[in-house]
């Protein structure tokens, strides 16, 4: 507001040193008329400019976004396409290491099942020979009870 008063002042100043100097009324309003247009037209041609300055930072600004989003895309999927081959690689691993276990539990496996033959052959052997050490030593028993069985039965034969 205090522009718009002050050129009003300004203005009410140049029609009065106009006519002062001799012009006429209707020629004081037309180059007054005149000067507003004038500035008029160069607000107008500044804020056309302006909007035009705006309209390119915004289109700029558009194309930046863009850039930046397709950037950011690509990225993106490197980023997946990275992520995808060290989980392949991952897995070629885990099945690497899979087979490499297995391999290693069936050797074991079969470590184990040869030790246990053997210790099965030792412990028979050791049976057959605590079996026929308990046979002989049955025999001698069972002789030595045949032997009593026998004497007693005689002296029972003679008491009767």
């Amino acid at each position: 507001m205090n522009n718009l008063a002050y050129k009003t002042y300004r203005t009410e100043d140049l029609r009065m040193e106009f006519l002062n100097k001799g012009f006429t009324e209707e020629a004081v309003d037309f180059i007054l008329l005149h000067n507003d247009n004038s500035n008029f037209e160069v607000l107008r041609e500044k804020m056309n400019s302006l909007e035009q300055q705006m309209i390119n930072v915004e289109q700029n600004l558009e194309k930046d976004i863009e850039f930046i989003r397709m950037e950011f895309n690509n990225k993106l999927e490197n980023l997946d396409t990275k992520i995808d081959n060290v989980e392949k690689n991952l897995q070629k691993d885990i099945s690497n290491l899979e087979r490499s276990l297995l391999k290693e539990i069936e050797r074991n496996n079969a470590v184990l099942r040869e030790e246990m033959k053997k210790d099965n052959a030792v412990l028979r052997g050791e049976m057959k020979s605590n079996n026929s050490i308990l046979r002989e030593e049955m025999k001698k028993d069972n002789a030595v009870l045949r032997e009593e069985m026998k004497s007693n039965n005689s002296i029972l034969r003679e008491e009767m």
